[in-house]
């Protein structure tokens, strides 16, 4: 009851501290306000919104001293009560522990296996840790009762040493000798009466800890309710006189500023030279006579603006047009599809000049016309100069990305018969940069088809490219009523050749036959290496007598190689073929391939080296003659 009384007390102080310090921060205001208001005409501006806010600065000073007073105390209290938190929940530790080294031993007597041994083991260790943290603990705290807690942690060490060693080691000794022997100890019960003696001190000292806990969660209260009321109190005092500050500095600029706003709305509206009486504080003063020059410079000014507005509007179109044909160009798909794109824009983008794009293809040695608007006059580029350089009526611009060079603009004024301007130099340059990000995107789109279809090491279509074009080919093969062969080959042997010489000479063989294949390969025809050693010929327009025939010149050709790697021979290549065409039924894609293949399977079974078509295979057919053509599927080597 005592300690409540001198809480409310001390609480009842706080509130009447605030109270009177609100009521003095409001009593010097209003003086100030009186000795304002009389000079207020007279005084700078800063002065006054100053002199304004001192009571409310002094106000604020006050409040945060009280304040912070008030928030230490509440911190100090609540770091008080989680330390005693902390003591307890370590007490309840040794209490743990003390009942693990004791299940452990009890097991281990029991049933003789030293596994219940390992919770004994591990409270042991943590033991001396916990005491020396709990001291640790209660000497950072210093609380009332100080004396009486180590006093009481000591006895509970000193129990446990002594259930330890009297009880514990002695089971533990005994039981490994026989069950009997250690049961006698436990019959005695001095552990029993130990290990109660420890629960009865951590009980007492845990009580003890929990009364703190409780005097100290309610002193954090109490300095958290006084914290409350102080933060209420400052800030209703300093809303106050932050109403009444705002209030005096309004009455002050309200009415220089009415007519400031009346004035602009006027100028807004469309009226010019609008002027304002000069009244009011120093700075008020200048405000109007600075906005009386402002009117009278605001027309010419809305002159100028208005040329302006005429000028962007006519770059904005212009930027626009850009953005088309940046949008146009990332929509192209080929390097003809872009310069169509680019022909119809450029007239456009650059009105009274003629000019010619050349492109250098990476295959070729010089540049190579790709549009002309106007008329050519790549002839003059010995005349021309750099954007921006010179006054040179031809002008001659490289297209450069990343150090490879993309091709050459050449431009000239000959339509407008004059020299390049400022602004049709900035424009050429923006047009120069739009062209070369179009030519690099193209060439680097146009590379990645040729990635994503070649053969990485041979340089032949990929099995996704001979997919494609066999599906369309058979379909205008059907639409069209027109021949359509296929050519399925394999290098002979390629395995062993790849075991005795090794991969990179397997390589090198593959390299040599497709260079072979290509060489050879009809104008219209797809050559193709779906995988290993194994090749397709696509030969759209060809019958089976035609295929036949440039089979038999791959076959011959190959046999004809001389193959070496690293200066070694690596002897005779031979190839089998394969040949199937349009007259297989069904007629599909997936028929014609199984059945080229077919024909492949016969020629390696034949003895390799030759050339096998489906001909052949229905001719051997209907005689009965000879073995089977294929046995199975055979591998292919």
């Amino acid at each position: 009851m005592e300690i409540s009384g001198m809480k409310d007390a001390h609480y009842a102080r706080n509130i009447a501290w605030v109270a009177s310090e609100s009521g003095r921060a409001r009593r010097a205001t209003g003086r100030l306000l009186t000795g304002l208001s009389d000079y207020r005409t007279v005084m700078p501006l800063r002065r006054v919104l100053f002199l304004l806010q001192v009571p409310l600065w002094c106000m604020l000073l006050a409040s945060f001293g009280f304040l912070l007073r008030a928030l230490d105390a509440r911190v100090q209290a609540t770091t008080q009560a989680t330390q005693t938190r902390t003591q307890l929940e370590t007490l309840n530790g040794l209490l743990l522990h003390a009942l693990d080294m004791e299940t452990g031993v009890r097991g281990y007597v029991i049933a003789g296996n030293v596994v219940f041994l390992d919770p004994y083991h591990e409270a042991r260790r943590a033991l001396p840790d916990d005491f020396r943290t709990l001291r640790a603990q209660l000497g950072s705290d210093r609380a009332a009762g100080y004396a009486l807690d180590v006093a009481g942690v000591d006895r509970v060490q000193q129990l446990l040493t002594r259930w330890q060693t009297e009880v514990a080691v002695p089971e533990i000794v005994a039981r490994r000798s026989s069950a009997e022997a250690a049961a006698l100890i436990v019959s005695s019960q001095r552990g029993k009466k130990l290990l109660d003696a420890v629960r009865v001190e951590i009980r007492v000292l845990s009580a003890r800890q929990t009364t703190r806990l409780k005097q100290r969660e309610a002193q954090a209260v109490y300095h958290l309710r006084v914290l409350r009321v102080a933060l209420y109190g400052a800030g209703g005092a300093l809303l106050l006189l932050s109403v009444v500050t705002t209030l005096t500095g309004a009455g002050v600029l309200i009415r220089p500023l009415h007519a400031l706003t009346g004035a602009a709305r006027r100028i807004s509206g469309g009226e010019t030279l609008i002027t304002v009486p000069a009244g009011g504080p120093l700075e008020l003063r200048t405000l109007a006579q600075t906005f009386n020059a402002m009117s009278e410079q605001l027309h010419v000014a809305r002159q100028e603006a208005d040329a302006y507005a005429l000028d962007l509007a006519r770059r904005n179109e212009w930027r626009v047009r850009m953005g088309r044909l940046s949008d146009a160009m990332q929509a192209a798909r080929s390097l003809d599809e872009g310069a169509v794109i680019l022909a119809r824009a450029l007239p456009d983008l650059l009105p009274g000049t003629r000019g010619t794009l050349l492109h250098q293809p990476p295959e070729r040695d010089g540049p190579v016309p790709l549009l002309t608007w106007g008329e050519d006059v790549q002839g003059d580029q010995g005349q021309g100069a750099l954007p921006g350089v010179g006054g040179d009526a031809t002008v001659c611009s490289p297209l450069i990305s990343q150090g490879e060079t993309l091709g050459e603009l050449h431009v000239d004024t000959g339509l407008s018969g004059g020299a390049w301007t400022d602004e049709g130099r900035t424009r050429l340059l923006t047009v120069t940069r739009q062209v070369t990000i179009a030519l690099a995107s193209l060439g680097f789109q146009e590379r990645l088809l040729q990635q994503s279809v070649r053969d990485p090491l041979t340089g032949l279509y990929n099995r996704r490219r001979l997919e494609e074009d066999l599906h369309r080919a058979v379909d205008d093969a059907v639409q069209g009523g027109t021949p359509l062969s296929v050519i399925a080959l394999d290098i002979d042997h390629f395995k062993r050749l790849n075991d005795t010489f090794g991969h990179d000479a397997g390589d090198a063989a593959l390299v040599q036959v497709s260079a072979t294949l290509r060489d050879l390969a009809p104008r219209g025809s797809t050559p193709a290496r779906p995988g290993g050693e194994e090749f397709t010929l696509l030969l759209p327009g060809h019958d089976l007598l035609a295929a036949e025939g440039v089979a038999e010149r791959l076959r011959g050709a190959v046999e004809a190689l001389t193959l070496t790697h690293a200066g070694e021979a690596l002897g005779p290549v031979t190839v089998s073929l394969g040949v199937a065409d349009h007259t297989v039924f069904p007629f599909d894609a997936a028929t014609l391939m199984s059945t080229a293949d077919h024909a492949l399977y016969a020629a390696k079974h034949r003895g390799r080296n030759r050339v096998v078509s489906t001909r052949t295979l229905r001719a051997t057919s209907r005689d009965g003659s000879g073995q089977p053509d294929v046995l199975g599927a055979p591998e292919r080597r």
